[in-house]
């Protein structure tokens, strides 16, 4: 089936194509908005004027993007760190697999790293439903954005699977980097996941050897982690009504509704970690009986090293004590941030509608997760 000649209205912008980019940008009425948020009053003429002196990429993440996610960290957390960056090699392109729990900042705080620390930042996948305008696409391919086509025909997502499997193989082997998730769509209840499809995926554009594709891609797992989960009240209710309904429509504008309050929402610490990558050896000791025994063990792998890399917060311990009634991990965390983290809890359990104890139940079970899976992993590990 031949179906990789089409990348021009996927792949991120060309430096060439970056000056039209900025025009449209300039010109668009969704600037203002953008404007407002991260910048002094009175800032949207010499904003515009500054874009319409940019010429490539680097240029536009360097002069609009970052001062947009300094203004997000310094007004939504309370400390943002990082760690790990040591694990990898910025000389060599990587495979970015990041666990999900924000539609944009997962990615976006890992630019913010790149920028800070000088160096080249990574192109990003992001799926064609959260492309909402034509301001979000051209905003977004500036931004080095690899646009993931989402729905249509088993063709279409055979081919669309080919076409981001090849990208991915000639960015890492050109020497740059990108990201993607580990599974479509965000975690919602704080189970951390590596999908086996995605790994599957991986694999179409490389060597005929799976082991051999997924080891050319260089595979950097990152485990990001919030100290108030982005969207924590939203993710609750959506799991809520699959309960229910054992479906979930969305609503229209329901993803840049997520969007907004994920960069909106006050996030407290945030962790991101760059763990030790996926070796050769590794993924060939993950050889079984077939393919799929491969890619399923390579997926645990991803998940194990995210688990490890992943931050827990006093809000996690406390979540898991609330849930178990018992008092295991109340070292961690004292009484009077016990009673804040509950306070919180129904502070935003009041903007969403439903059942109150089973709401409150899921919630607790988003918060307490991370902590079940690390003590799984020493478990398994003992």
């Amino acid at each position: 089936m031949e179906c990789t000649d089409n990348f021009d209205d996927l792949r991120p912008f060309y430096d060439s194509e970056i000056p039209a980019a900025m025009r449209r940008i300039a010109e668009s009425p969704n600037l203002a908005n953008v404007v407002a948020f991260a910048f002094p009053e009175g800032a949207l003429e010499p904003v515009k004027e500054r874009l319409l002196s940019i010429r490539s990429a680097d240029e536009f993440q360097r002069q609009f993007v970052y001062p947009l996610l300094m203004k997000v960290v310094h007004t939504t957390m309370s400390g943002f760190t990082y760690g790990g960056l040591g694990h990898v090699s910025l000389k060599e392109g990587h495979l970015y697999v990041s666990n999900h729990r924000d539609i944009v900042l997962d990615t976006a705080l890992l630019q913010y790293v790149l920028l800070t620390e000088g160096v080249d930042t990574t192109e990003i996948t992001f799926g064609s439903n959260l492309i909402s305008s034509p301001f979000v696409e051209d905003f977004g391919r500036s931004n080095k954005m690899f646009k993931i086509i989402r729905g249509g025909s088993a063709r279409d997502l055979v081919c669309n699977s080919m076409r981001l499997s090849v990208h991915l193989h000639e960015v890492v082997a050109a020497g740059r980097s990108i990201w993607i998730s580990q599974r479509d769509g965000r975690t919602k209840d704080g189970n951390d996941r590596t999908d086996q499809g995605l790994l599957k995926m991986f694999t179409l554009g490389g060597a005929k050897d799976p082991v051999e594709a997924l080891s050319a891609l260089h595979i950097a797992p990152i485990a990001i982690s919030y100290e108030y989960e982005s969207c924590d009240a939203l993710k609750a209710h959506e799991i809520y009504v699959r309960r229910i309904r054992q479906n979930y429509v969305k609503e229209k504008g329901e993803d840049m509704k997520s969007i907004m309050t994920g960069i909106r929402q006050w996030k407290g610490k945030v962790h991101l970690e760059f763990v030790k990558p996926i070796t050769r050896e590794e993924i060939e000791s993950c050889r079984g009986d077939n393919a799929n025994e491969l890619l399923r063990n390579v997926a645990h792998l991803i998940d194990r090293r995210i688990i490890e890399g992943y931050r827990l917060y006093e809000t996690n311990y406390i979540a898991y004590d609330l849930i178990t009634g018992d008092h295991r991990f109340s070292d961690h965390y004292t009484d009077e941030q016990k009673k804040s983290f509950e306070t919180y809890m129904n502070r935003q359990l009041d903007t969403v509608e439903g059942d109150r104890s089973e709401l409150y139940d899921i919630m607790l079970h988003i918060y307490s997760n991370p902590v079940r899976n690390r003590l799984t992993l020493e478990e398994d590990a003992g």
